[in-house]
């Protein structure tokens, strides 16, 4: 039977008939000391290739590594094969080997190795192996009926045109998908932040806080009651319950029924006398992973693994309060503090350390308030995710779609060869988008290194040059990534426009130097950005006689603002104060009055300079939290 398109028959040839299958193997007199870059089938996907590579000697897994690839081979998992493993063979490729549940495929030399790769990419092939395999847990494939499989061979020349089209097209849908993922992984950084505030700082910032000495908690509201873990929670283990829901705790979920999720690769037993039962209100850890937040507080009744450990409420507290609370930071590092293990993944944290343990706690009420407000923060920033989630898996589709239709000849190629002027990968429109705000700004006086990345990071939010792809942290001076300005103060000088001059040292004034081709990014920008390039330009002029505090605020407050659109809400002057004046940095309230950041919220109003909540979020990163 064949999945290929009916336009696509004539050129279809088994796979065995274009390329060699397992060409080479090592054998069993292999030197043991033989050293290799070996490539199991976890680190291979069917859209980012080749993930990572364990360096190892023929000792450590002779039965397992037996194929060696070279460059232009094409590897397609043989077991498992609903993982999808499908990977190309790079020219680094040098004493790699794959495991042995992969096959090597070697295209023949009149088969264009990339058009091969996307061949076996493609929809048709992969549901192909799929649809031969056998086997229930781990369905698996012969190297025989593999090479029966048909793939379709069009001439070398239009093998070529597709692989090239294709490489074009699918490295900006990956480029996109990397984007939108970089986007989840911000968002659930600003969870994690603004969960760990409310929990461990409350909801009003006007109160007044003490020390009590514990370096990893910091300052605690000074109405807040001290005591221990243990005056809250006992442990229980009740057994005997083998007919009710199997629950399991999940590092992003804490306390779920098991069959509720299907990436779960821990089976249930049959037997499940010795499973514990579990109440709502009841806490439920994971001793081996509660280091990276696997507990919680249960929503239901059910049983869980004899391996965890059960507590039973016994004092006073909100169970959602609670719940955040001993999920938010810093209380995952915490339990690593009290775990013990050889290795990190086998370390166990002590019941007994736990339940000594300090917790602080809120007046009943402010706890249920705190609950409240967590739970509608989390669920604005989870619905965001899923959405971008769901962007990411409609562009993983389009992807496949794209390779299935392009190899069986259902997309015309030749018409689709690119005629513009390729535009620089973002390292080159970093270096040009820094050269243009520092070329603008020659010969001010007040324009020094804070005022250039705080406009760095208003070229990408406000300009919409999303193609510089800031990771921007909520530092005392505004939104600022460093990575980013080492890039551009680098690549100036590297090109020839401008080289950072700090005569004094670190911590003295930064100036611009021109050199040999100061001035000489314009044509190369204005390719890259076309009218963005006329919008960079008015904003670096809007700004140009702003000093840097003037800068800095209005960039902080851009920043704050744009979070709180991206979470949602459609916030009034005085939050987008309130935001910046508590929840940026402790030195931004030192800096800057109410009044004084609402002078500026009202020149941007006026001047059009508002975002629209799609520029990049901030993050406090691992700084202050």
């Amino acid at each position: 039977m064949s999945y290929w398109a009916e336009q696509s028959q004539e050129m279809l040839q088994p796979l065995k008939h274009v390329c060699q299958i397992n060409p080479e193997t090592l054998p069993e007199s292999t030197d043991p000391d033989f050293e290799f870059e070996y490539i199991d089938i976890g680190s291979v996907s069917l859209e980012a290739g080749i993930e990572n590579r364990e360096l190892m000697k023929f000792s450590a897994s002779p039965s397992r590594a037996r194929k060696p690839v070279r460059p232009g081979d094409i590897i397609i998992s043989t077991v498992r094969t609903y993982l999808k493993a499908v990977a190309a063979i790079d020219s680094k490729a040098e004493n790699w080997i794959a495991s042995t549940g992969f096959a090597v495929l070697r295209p023949n030399p009149d088969i264009e190795a990339r058009f091969l790769y996307r061949a076996v990419q493609a929809n048709p092939f992969v549901e192909t192996v799929a649809a031969v395999s056998t086997g229930v847990s781990y369905p698996a494939i012969n190297p025989s009926t593999l090479g029966n499989i048909p793939v379709p061979i069009p001439s070398r020349e239009k093998q070529r045109a597709i692989a090239d089209y294709l490489d074009r097209e699918t490295a900006r849908i990956d480029q996109l998908i990397e984007k939108k993922q970089r986007l989840i992984a911000l968002l659930d950084e600003r969870e994690k932040s603004i969960v760990s505030s409310l929990v461990m700082r409350g909801l009003d910032n006007a109160v007044s806080y003490v020390d009590h000495g514990i370096e990893w908690r910091g300052l605690v509201p000074k109405h807040w009651t001290e005591s221990r873990i243990k005056a809250h929670f006992r442990m229980s283990k009740r057994q005997g319950f083998p007919d009710l829901t199997v629950l399991s705790v999940y590092r992003e979920f804490g306390v779920i029924e098991k069959d509720s999720r299907d990436d779960n690769i821990n089976k249930t037993p049959l037997d499940l006398t010795n499973y514990q039962l579990v109440q709502p209100g009841d806490l439920v850890i994971n001793k081996m992973k509660s280091w990276q937040g696997s507990l919680g507080i249960s929503n239901y009744r059910g049983i869980t693994s004899p391996d965890y450990v059960v507590m039973l409420p016994v004092g006073e507290h909100h169970p959602a309060y609670m719940h955040y609370l001993l999920r938010a930071r810093p209380m995952p590092s915490v339990f690593q503090m009290i775990s013990n293990g050889i290795r990190i993944d086998q370390w166990r944290m002590e019941p007994d350390r736990f339940l000594s343990l300090p917790v602080f706690l809120p007046p009943m009420e402010e706890q249920k308030e705190i609950a409240i407000k967590v739970e509608e923060t989390v669920k604005k920033l989870r619905d965001l995710i899923e959405i971008t989630g769901t962007s990411i898996e409609l562009l993983r589709e389009h992807r496949a779609a794209l390779i299935t239709a392009s190899v069986t000849g259902q997309v015309d190629v030749s018409s689709k060869a690119v005629t513009a002027q390729a535009k620089p990968d973002r390292a080159a429109l970093r270096v040009l988008v820094g050269a243009e705000i520092v070329h603008r700004h020659r010969n001010n006086r007040k324009f020094g290194r804070v005022k250039f990345q705080k406009e760095m990071y208003l070229a990408e939010a406000h300009a919409g040059i999303s193609e510089l792809e800031g990771s921007y942290l909520r530092k005392a001076a505004g939104p600022h990534d460093q990575q980013l300005m080492d890039d551009v103060e680098g690549g100036m000088a590297t090109q020839g426009y401008y080289r950072a001059d700090q005569p004094d040292g670190n911590g003295s004034p930064v100036t611009y130097v021109p050199l040999d081709n100061a001035g000489q990014h314009e044509g190369a920008l204005k390719s890259a950005l076309g009218s963005r390039a006329d919008k960079l330009s008015a904003m670096i002029d809007l700004l140009r006689d702003f000093d840097t505090n003037a800068v800095e605020a209005i960039a902080t407050l851009y920043a704050v603002w744009n979070d709180l659109l991206a979470d949602g809400e459609t916030p009034e002057d005085d939050a987008i104060i309130h935001h910046t004046l508590t929840e940026w940095h402790p030195e931004k309230s030192e800096k800057f009055t109410a009044d004084g950041l609402s002078h500026w919220l009202g020149w941007m109003k006026r001047h059009d300079f508002v975002p629209t909540g799609n520029g990049p979020a901030t993050t406090t990163g691992r700084l202050f939290v």
